[in-house]
């Protein structure tokens, strides 16, 4: 199964994609991406209402919209923040018979 370094964050003031501190097994790449996506989207949620990064709710109140409009702004808000990545990590055939 491959290894990836996971990369997430978000980006502008925020500091960018930063680096996991273990390197993690996924079945491919796309899963890899998928888990750093949802990494990255925690964090964002996290700052929910802080920093200029509006809530449902401030959207539907400052643009004057309803909560359906509101959750798409909000969803492409949120992208335009994220920032994340995978790097596959090439294990050594020692390392490889090691975990046999």
């Amino acid at each position: 199964m491959p290894k990836f370094k996971i990369f997430s964050g978000l980006g502008g003031g925020f500091g960018g994609a930063k680096e996991h501190d273990e390197i993690m097994e996924f079945d491919n790449e796309d899963e890899a991406e998928r888990f750093a996506y949802l990494e990255a989207s925690e964090e964002y949620e996290g700052f929910n209402g802080l920093y200029g990064l509006r809530t449902v709710e401030e959207i539907m109140k400052e643009d004057g919209v309803s909560e359906e409009e509101a959750e798409e702004t909000y969803n492409e808000e949120k992208e335009d923040w994220l920032d994340y990545y995978v790097e596959e990590v090439e294990v050594k055939e020692e390392e490889q018979n090691e975990t046999k």
